[in-house]
C-alpha cells in the first residue's frame, strides 16, 4: 500500500503544484496498476479499501491490470482468502477476486492483448470523466 499511497500523493501534488487552474477545477486523473494481483491484502483489507476510497474522492480513476499467466498452476482466479472471526478462527473461505477491492480491474493472460486493454481502459476513463461533467 505504500506504493499506492505514494502514487496518490504524487498525483494530488502534481494537480495542485503544476496546474494552479486544475487545482480548483474538476480534474480527473488515471492511475494504472500492473501487478500479478497477489498480496494486495498484505497490509489488511481495511487499509486497501481506505486507499481506494481516497483515490475515488480525489477523482483518481484506478485501473488494476492483473497479469495472470495461464500456464501457471495458481491463477489469481483460483486463489482463496480466509475470513477470520475476532477470535482468530477461520469463519469462511472466499474467492480472492470476490474480495478484490479495486472496482475497475482486468485480468490479462496474454501480454499481446496489452494495447487493447490499455486503450479500453483509457476509453472508459474518458467516458466516465465526460459523463460526470454533465
Amino acid at each position: 500500500m505504500q506504493l499506492l499511497d505514494k502514487a496518490l500523493a504524487l498525483l494530488v501534488d502534481s494537480r495542485r503544484h503544476h496546474s494552479p487552474i486544475a487545482a480548483h477545477a474538476e480534474t480527473a486523473q488515471l492511475l494504472l496498476i500492473l501487478s500479478d494481483g497477489n498480496g494486495v491484502f498484505r497490509e489488511g483489507m481495511d487499509v486497501v479499501r481506505r486507499a481506494v476510497r481516497r483515490a475515488r474522492s480525489a477523482k483518481i480513476f484506478l485501473v488494476f491490470i492483473i497479469l495472470d499467466n495461464p500456464e501457471r498452476k495458481s491463477s489469481v482466479l483460483d486463489a482463496k482468502v480466509p475470513i477470520m472471526e475476532s477470535s482468530g478462527q477461520i469463519k469462511e473461505i472466499k474467492c480472492y477476486m470476490e474480495m478484490f477491492p479495486f472496482p475497475f480491474y482486468v485480468i490479462l493472460r496474454d501480454i499481446n492483448n496489452m494495447p487493447q486493454i490499455l486503450s479500453d481502459a483509457l476509453r472508459q476513463w474518458f467516458e466516465l470523466v465526460t459523463s460526470s461533467d454533465r
